[in-house]
């Protein structure tokens, strides 16, 4: 079997059957791991040894157990709170819990909505009754691609906030709630200043596993050349579903145009034929993505329909 080439995107990419040497990142761009759904594909319970590399890299910690979390939905005491969305959740040594963030575009009340993640983690563990002494240490870390006020005259990539004393002593009152920030950007300048900084690694290899930076660094660290296989397998297999998917969406399309009685684009050559057509042939085709298992959110881009618009087609067919 030769090379095959597929189109994806409308640029062509060439896929060899045969092994390629893992250093050699440059000749395909890799998904990104700063994107949410590539960053909770890759940090999962299914590659549990580089998603503990990762954590013992970002809180420079030893990790003798960890627990990950794949219900990314914090708890909620009632149906009308507000619900959010966690990227990575650990638990570490059974005594700290760890949320991961990956936010790269700056949104009003970010540090509110931090907060929001932290008090929620930390005030959910317990259960009615139960002895505060049974709260574990919570630390949120934040890996961010933008700027914000509170640290940009700050020039490390990494900034530690606690609970502290104000105004004369200092004193940090507990470490039991702890947030994290990190900017991807300064992660570059600190990897430039010490090229052993394992936290930086990571973060470079999270803003582009094809940067000259992470071929360097796959050299000498073990974990990180594991991470960007893992990603080099993914980008294919993702290549391989979209090519797949665009066939499928072809051939439902086909099918929807055929059975509206809306062949070669015109239905009696009437332009009233024509929407009805193009309408029964969208509504075919949400019907067959739904069945298909797609995701609504993903339904709603391609169909550039509403959510609401699509909810309601799938409710009639069902």
């Amino acid at each position: 079997m030769g090379d095959k080439e597929f189109f994806i995107n409308e640029e062509k990419v060439k896929l060899d059957k045969k092994d390629k040497n893992v250093l050699d990142v440059k000749e395909e761009k890799l998904l990104q791991p700063k994107v949410d759904i590539v960053f909770q594909s890759l940090f999962n319970k299914n590659n549990m040894g580089i998603t503990k590399s990762f954590a013992e890299a970002i809180l420079e910690e030893k990790i003798e157990s960890i627990v990950i979390n794949d219900d990314k939905e914090l708890i909620r005491e009632r149906p009308e709170d507000k619900l959010g969305i966690l990227d990575l959740q650990l638990d570490i040594n059974n005594k700290e819990k760890v949320d991961v963030e990956i936010q790269l575009v700056k949104k009003k009340d970010f540090i509110k909505r931090l907060i929001w993640y932290l008090s929620r983690m930390y005030g959910s563990q317990l259960k009615k009754g139960e002895e505060y002494n049974k709260l574990k240490r919570v630390v949120l870390v934040a890996i961010i691609d933008f700027e914000i006020e509170e640290v940009k005259e700050i020039e490390e990539m990494e900034t530690v906030w606690r609970l502290a004393e104000t105004k004369k002593h200092k004193k940090i009152l507990t470490d039991e709630i702890e947030v994290r920030i990190i900017n991807i950007n300064r992660a570059k300048e600190e990897y430039k200043r010490d090229k052993r900084n394992r936290k930086a690694q990571w973060i470079l290899f999270i803003d582009n596993p094809n940067s000259e930076e992470v071929k360097e660094i796959m050299k000498e660290n073990e974990e990180i050349k594991e991470a960007v296989i893992t990603v080099k397998k993914m980008t294919e297999e993702e290549k391989e579903e979209r090519l797949e998917f665009l066939r499928e969406k072809a051939r439902m399309d086909a099918t929807a145009i055929r059975e509206a009685g809306y062949d070669d684009g015109y239905s009696e050559g009437t332009i009233e034929g024509e929407i009805k057509g193009k309408k029964a042939a969208k509504k075919e085709m949400i019907k067959n993505m739904s069945l298909m298992g797609i995701p609504i959110e993903q339904i709603v881009k391609i169909s550039k329909m509403t959510e609401e618009e699509i909810k309601e087609i799938i409710k009639k067919n069902k």
